[in-house]
């Protein structure tokens, strides 16, 4: 088996907590950042941070709407964030695989 490399690895998205967040948005589509605080059990601070990573990287962008419950600040993943999202999920599945294949030649330890 190869041994792995980061290349084609995005690092930004590799972050767990900006993982989950690209996750929820190529889940759901835009969301505000409320509900991302609530479903991801993340603290303001937090979320705020990743936020403004992923949109200084070009992934994700924000707008302020009017809601009934008042003003709120809506994300959403830009067409290269959902495209750099999809090429991680993609390099992960063939490692998985490749990982889940090498398994099997092995005997597994009694």
């Amino acid at each position: 088996m190869e041994e792995p490399t980061d290349r084609g690895l995005d690092r930004v998205l590799l972050n767990p907590k900006r993982f989950m967040i690209a996750t929820i948005l190529y889940l759901r589509g835009p969301s505000t950042m409320s509900d991302l605080q609530r479903i991801l059990d993340m603290s303001w601070g937090d979320l705020d941070s990743s936020i403004r990573r992923m949109k200084k990287e070009g992934y994700v962008e924000s707008k302020k709407v009017i809601t009934p419950l008042g003003p709120r600040t809506l994300v959403r993943l830009t067409r290269q964030g959902y495209e750099r999202y999809k090429e991680l999920l993609d390099i992960l599945e063939g490692i998985i695989s490749g990982v889940k294949r090498e398994a099997e030649d092995r005997r597994i330890p009694e």
